[in-house]
């Protein structure tokens, strides 16, 4: 069995996906002490780290066979106010701990996942310096069997053999997307008042959201499927000017609803945006977002809040494409 450590974990996206495909996960390491909480209760890895990777010294990993990260993208996401991008955000740099971490430990292979606005260049002359073969590519996940319109920089490298025959055998497992209503048609239509909560006999976790308590109620029932608030005034299917001050300066997330079928877009702050059912006339509950993400019903977030729930969810890579990924590298290691 391989073993691997998980840089920058989260809730764990990235590490679930390789330890359903076989992988011993050493350690996770995520500054957020809530997150790391949920990915050792749900993944078990031998250890959880909940630290800043700056402090920690990596050379205690020496012989593990793998390392996986996903360093935090919001000093390069779109996502993120410009004048705070770049070498203004506090988390600026940290990518390059992955290096650093390679540096002490020299695994058989690393794997980095990163937002399209990042330059992954810096990483991958690294990773060559230290004798590393190393390929990389901007991967839609829609093309992986994900329902979401969400890319990612995949860089894989490895310590012998080719990096771009990772990339081979990870087209090899392409498959379309489902479309979203069908991921989670069958879930109970109101939210549960409590978590977790029992459905017809069975148990489900985190079928929960917040309520919405403004006039905004009003507009819900008047945008379509796969469209926001300021997308629907400007498609001309609402006057939203007559309910809400300034809408085409609204967030174009704001009030998103997830479309019927199609690819769902991004929306970094779901409960913030209150991103809403394809059907129903309120905002999609954490399990339903866990499901358009590919999470197994069994994960269950309950050791963060609601709102800490779905942003988690929504930082992670989806756990469907992750494990495709996973056997990807497995097969390149064999």
């Amino acid at each position: 069995m391989h073993s691997a450590v998980d840089l920058f974990s989260g809730v764990g996206g990235l590490g679930l996906g390789f330890s359903l495909t076989g992988f011993a996960i050493e350690a996770a390491v995520d500054v957020d002490q809530r997150r790391a909480s949920a990915y050792g209760e749900n993944i078990k890895p031998r250890r959880v780290i909940a630290s800043d990777v700056r402090g920690i010294d990596f050379s205690q990993f020496r012989g593990v066979d793998v390392i996986i990260a996903g360093p935090p993208c919001r000093p390069y996401s779109i996502a993120t106010p410009r004048a705070k991008r770049g070498t203004n955000h506090p988390e600026y740099g940290l990518d390059l701990e992955v290096l650093r971490a390679v540096r002490e430990v020299m695994p058989k292979a690393v794997v980095v996942e990163e937002v399209p606005n990042w330059n992954p260049e810096p990483l991958v002359k690294g990773l060559e310096g230290l004798g590393y073969s190393v390929a990389y590519r901007l991967i839609p996940f829609s093309e992986y069997g994900v329902s979401t319109m969400r890319r990612r920089w995949i860089v894989v490298a490895l310590r012998g053999g080719s990096a771009s025959a990772v990339f081979s055998k990870l087209e090899e497992l392409r498959e379309p997307p489902p479309r979203p209503i069908d991921l989670i048609k069958d879930l109970p239509p109101n939210p549960c008042s409590k978590d977790l909560c029992i459905h017809d006999g069975a148990a489900i976790l985190n079928h929960v959201n917040y309520n919405i308590n403004s006039k905004i109620k009003e507009l819900i029932p008047k945008i379509p499927p796969g469209y926001s608030l300021v997308t629907a005034h400007r498609a001309g299917f609402i006057d939203a000017s007559r309910y809400v001050k300034d809408v085409e300066r609204k967030h174009r997330y704001w009030l998103y609803r997830v479309p019927i079928d199609g690819l769902v877009k991004v929306v970094p702050h779901p409960r913030r945006s209150m991103m809403l059912h394809p059907i129903y006339d309120r905002m999609i509950t954490v399990r339903e977002l866990a499901r358009l993400y590919t999470y197994p019903d069994w994960f269950d977030f309950r050791p963060l809040s609601i709102d800490g729930m779905y942003r988690a969810i929504a930082d992670s890579v989806p756990p469907k494409f992750s494990q495709k990924l996973a056997e990807a590298l497995l097969r390149a290691l064999i």
